[in-house]
């Protein structure tokens, strides 16, 4: 019996199984007190032992169903079996005036509970057979029923309520402990999932940090280094580089957004902000992996589109870059077409259309389906030399889900591609673009040529507890007129901030004792401090719009993200001096 219990409360065997070890074994129970109170009555020879056989039969159909592990068929067996003992019992012991009956009731949720699929109603249809059959005979040759007293048919009826009742409250009871363990084992792995996610989500957010900040460092020198112009073997090398630099960083970004979305720490972040200017940073990152294969990049801009939509940016851009540089990735000769145009819908929305064709090796009809599954990459014979993870499409159709947009694709294998993309939004400025040449601003490849731009008189402190950085963002900004000072903490920013006055802090976040938002705060707060009111950007490797959100919130003037770009860490100077100046 311990070693029943024991198996009955064991999570690791199936539900089923376990519940047709109590039924059974309950049954079981049920035959042997029926066998005794028939001895105990005086009941036949031959009464006794077919009823002794049946129950031994039972017994040995319920341990080898549960020693082999063929629970469907014998299952079935033994719910039958069961019930064939019933006509015994029913025609011996008082017919309906006896316990019968209520035993009847008991067979049916046996049968009902232990078998499925089409054994069940095999089983039900035989024994509810079985049962209208004795009724009926009972009811037409009353003579076959062996009639007791009314006493004894009292006592039967009492005891087989009394049985039954005490059988479906032990049957209950075992369900209620099972239903209550396996809560409690799924509360405890929830709970579990849930320090597994948030670990994750730690986890992941502090690779983003440690690996963006040597990649920053990487891509930072090699910047100043092409500026330099030491040599062409110097220059071809550091070309080299910044291609691998890139696909290192495109790569890293993939993964990072993949693990994200699966964490579901990914939020959809709606800001106000300009097409075109969104337009022109894929230009600049597309043009040039389009150039370096000796594609032509096209970009077509409807001169209707409103100048300011409100949507997440960030994710819209991500979305884009990954369809137009799969688009070069996959296409060798040729060229790749984005054209951006949009309509307004029925509840005053607008629905940005973003279609990227290209003229590359094209998807096989039956592969389209699964282009936006994980890992997957199609004709993996014709693209196992382009690198990639075959995350970018599922990102895609990820993001585009989340912000209730859709992609369709249309394709002619061996001639190319076409990604339809619909994307809902806001208008904010319903003012048209007009006919903008997003085109020029085309990277140049001349490094160095615009070197020098950003504001002159202008004094700038840079804080991070990475050296590396803090000379990434000299070397930068080494041909501009700025003036940098450093500090590498949070407490020496805190001590230069007293003692001097800069138009301009970039403050990374993630610094040991004391982090780039307290930092924020105290030098807001500084007695006598020369920075309060001073413009303060975050300039970090955490990356996403729920963090460019967070720091808004916490009152930084601008967010940039490691690698830094020294056009764009010019530009935002520049912008930056501008409002100090009005």
């Amino acid at each position: 019996m311990h070693k029943i219990m024991k198996r009955m409360l064991d999570p690791d065997i199936p539900l089923r199984k376990r519940l047709f070890q109590l039924l059974s074994t309950i049954a079981l129970a049920e035959f042997i007190i029926v066998n005794i109170y028939n001895l105990i009555q005086g009941a036949s020879g031959m009464q006794t032992v077919i009823m002794c056989a049946g129950t031994i039969a039972f017994a040995f159909t319920v341990s080898y169903t549960f020693r082999s592990g063929r629970m469907r068929a014998g299952s079935a067996v033994s719910g039958i079996l069961y019930f064939l003992i019933y006509p015994l019992t029913f025609f011996s012991a008082g017919g309906m005036y006896g316990g019968a009956p209520v035993v009847s009731s008991f067979a049916l949720v046996y049968v009902y509970l232990v078998t499925e699929k089409w054994e069940r109603w095999l089983s039900l249809a035989v024994c509810i057979s079985g049962s209208a059959a004795c009724f009926m005979l009972s009811y037409y040759h009353p003579e076959l029923i062996k009639r007791h007293t009314a006493a004894e048919e009292n006592i039967e009826s009492f005891l087989s309520i009394m049985l039954v009742t005490l059988l479906l409250c032990v049957l209950f009871a075992f369900v209620t402990k099972v239903y209550l363990e396996e809560n409690r084992i799924v509360q405890a792995q929830k709970r579990e999932i849930e320090e597994l996610n948030r670990k994750q989500k730690r986890f992941f957010s502090s690779m983003s940090h440690e690996i963006r900040t040597p990649v920053n460092a990487i891509i930072g020198m090699n910047e100043a280094t092409m500026r330099e112009s030491i040599s062409e073997v110097v220059m071809e090398n550091s070309r080299n580089i910044e291609v691998a630099s890139k696909i290192l960083l495109h790569t890293i970004n993939e993964i990072l957004d993949l693990s994200r979305l699966e964490s579901g720490s990914v939020e959809i972040v709606k800001t106000d902000y300009r097409p075109a200017s969104m337009l022109s940073d894929i230009v600049s990152m597309t043009w040039l992996r389009a150039h370096e294969k000796g594609l032509e990049f096209r970009i077509d801009v409807d001169p209707n589109l409103p100048s300011v939509l409100r949507g997440d940016e960030m994710r819209i851009k991500q979305i884009l870059l990954n369809v137009t540089t799969n688009a070069v990735k996959y296409t060798k000769e040729g060229l790749v077409h984005l054209h951006i145009s949009g309509i307004t819908d029925e509840n005053g929305l607008y629905r940005s259309v973003y279609e990227v064709s290209d003229t590359g090796i094209g998807i096989r009809e039956e592969n389209i389906p699964l282009l936006f599954s994980e890992y997957r990459r199609m004709d993996e014979h014709k693209t196992n030399a382009i690198e990639g993870t075959g995350l970018g499409l599922f990102i895609v159709k990820q993001y585009l889900d989340m912000m209730d947009g859709t992609v369709e694709v249309s394709s002619e294998y061996g001639k190319g591609s076409v990604f339809h993309i619909e994307i809902p939004q806001e208008i904010v400025d319903a003012s048209p673009v007009g006919s903008q040449d997003v085109m020029n601003d085309e990277p140049d490849e001349a490094a160095g040529e615009t070197a020098g731009t950003a504001a002159s008189d202008i004094r700038l402190l840079v804080v991070d507890d990475t050296p590396m950085n803090l000379m990434v963002v000299k070397k930068l900004l080494k041909d501009s007129k700025t003036s940098v000072d450093t500090a590498a903490s949070g407490m020496e920013a805190l001590q230069k901030t007293l003692d001097n006055e800069y138009d301009i802090i970039l403050m990374d976040h993630q610094m040991p004792e004391m982090d780039g938002i307290e930092c924020l705060h105290r030098i807001r707060e500084q007695d006598g401090g020369k920075c309060r009111e001073s413009r303060i950007v975050c300039l970090t490797a955490n990356v996403g719009a729920d963090m460019e959100k967070l720091y808004r919130s916490e009152g930084f003037d601008g967010y940039l993200t490691k690698p830094i770009k020294r056009k764009v860490l010019e530009d935002e100077i520049s912008f930056l001096t501008e409002r100090i100046m009005l």
